[in-house]
This record gives C-alpha cells, structure tokens and sequence, in this order.
C-alpha cells in the first residue's frame, strides 16, 4: 500500500517559508523520523525509501532553505542554519526524540543538529559525507561562481556524474530510469540561486574533533562508485566515533537513498528497530 504524503509549511523566526512532506503519525513508543537531502535535491528523494520501509513510522522530509519549495529568508543558508531551522521545526511540531538521516549535504546538517541540539536526535544516518572541512574548494568556489552565472542546466550532465554512479545512470530498471529522468529535469531547472546553498556546504566547518564525544549511536552509509566522498571518508568517521557501524552499497555512487532505495530502507529501518 502507498504511504500518504502530506504537504505541510512553517514559517521561520526570520521569514523563510520552510516547505515539507510528512508521512504518518507521531507515536509516543518510538521517535519521529527527519530525513535531510542532497545538494541540488528536495526532500522528494526519500519517496522511494519511504515507500520501501516495512513499517509505520512518522517522518519528515524538508526541503533545505533555499531550496526546493523552500524559501531563502534572511539568513545564510549555512549548514549551522539549517540546523537551527530543524530545531525550530522540532519545537513547532512538539517532537522530543527524532531518528535523523542527512544525505551528503544532509549528513553535514545532521553533524551541526547534534551540535546545537544533542538532546534532540536519537539516532544519526550519514550517507556519504565526511566529517572533514572540504577539501577541493578551489574546484567548488569555480562550481558556485559558475551556477551563479548560469542556473544549473549547462552543468547537468556534470552533475548526474557527480550525484550518481555508473551502474544507476547505465540501469535499465524502469524505476531507476524514471528517477533519473526526474532529477535530470529538476537539475535542469535549478535557478542561480542555487549558488548560496553550494556556498553553505563547501564554507562548512571541520567536524572532526566532535565525533570522540559524540555517543549518538550512528549507521554510516557509502556508495563504492561514489565519485564525490569516497567510502574511506565514512570509514575514518566510523574509526572516530564510539558507537557506529559503517556498510558500503557497491552498486551505488553518492545518492544512495535515490539509487538503491529498498536496500537504502532495510538497513536504516534494522538500525533504528536496534536502537529502539
């Protein structure tokens, strides 16, 4: 049975109209699910992992400030903001007690969440990330000078290299294919503004020095075709944290949740059933 998508809107202290899905109900015997896209995505890249998990649970999918349906506000669309928009966002919808999955972008996110609000987050999923400040700048600051310029639909094949592996972009499945049109076009459309969001990610900090007090239990995510963060960036992050357990998809590059969404469902709902 498909789950029931509901489109919902929060305005924020400084004015962005913060736009999100939710699926389910909130349950007082376990936590609520916050689940925070890829650059150059939306919150839609998790339908298909929602759609795949085999029980009923409460999540959330925003789109990013600045992103998506989401507006830009008044404020930098900084991973640290982004943060704080999610605790407000918690605050607002009265949830105590929250699994987080943060996707690339997502998991820098997820990594200033537990930060500025530990008490919040139950559980962390990060797929492909780092814990690391970035480490190509000059190679980024030529992205987001170029998107600036030019929107994102000179750069899509360069992006779809970037965000996707060989085996999904070869893929004959339908569903694969039907997804990768999808995000083709949406990438396609991506206005200049586009460049904030990048400028947020690559100015980030380095996270490093907060995994070895950091005892949220973690499930670290990689893709062995990832040609953006490679899967030894997750295993370093594994070697710093106390309680993390790191498995690596070896048919999926940097988007594991839209390449390989129902192993991408079994492994996070197994997680959270254990750390329940």
């Amino acid at each position: 049975m498909m789950k029931r998508v509901r489109t919902q809107h929060l305005m924020l202290p400084d004015g962005a109209e913060l736009h999100y899905v939710e699926i389910g109900q909130p349950s007082a015997s376990r936590p609520s699910v916050l689940m925070l896209h890829s650059l150059f995505f939306n919150g839609g890249m998790f339908l298909p992992v929602i759609q795949a998990l085999q029980n009923e649970w409460h999540i959330i999918c925003p789109d990013h400030r600045n992103q998506g349906l989401s507006t830009a506000g008044q404020k930098p669309a900084t991973m640290h903001q982004l943060a704080q928009d999610y605790a407000f966002l918690a605050q607002a919808l009265q949830l105590s007690s929250l699994h987080v999955v943060g996707s690339s972008m997502g998991g820098y996110v997820a990594q200033e969440l537990m930060q500025c609000a530990p008490q919040l987050v139950r559980s962390a999923v990060l797929s492909c990330c780092t814990s690391m400040a970035e480490q190509q700048k000059e190679r980024f600051d030529q992205l987001e000078a170029q998107l600036r310029r030019d929107g994102g639909a000179p750069y899509v094949s360069a992006l779809l290299q970037t965000m996707f592996g060989d085996a999904f972009l070869a893929s004959t499945d339908l569903a694969a294919q039907a997804q990768q049109e999808q995000w083709r076009d949406y990438f396609t459309h991506l206005p200049p503004s586009i460049a904030n969001s990048v400028n947020g990610v690559f100015a980030r900090p380095d996270y490093q020095s907060l995994l070895a007090g950091n005892s949220t239990p973690h499930l670290l995510i990689s893709g062995a075709l990832d040609r953006a963060k490679k899967p030894a960036d997750m295993e370093h992050m594994h070697s710093l944290l106390p309680d993390s357990t790191h498995t690596v998809f070896e048919q999926s590059g940097h988007t594991t949740p839209v390449e390989v969404p129902e192993a991408f469902a079994l492994q996070i709902e197994n997680f959270w059933n254990q750390v329940n």
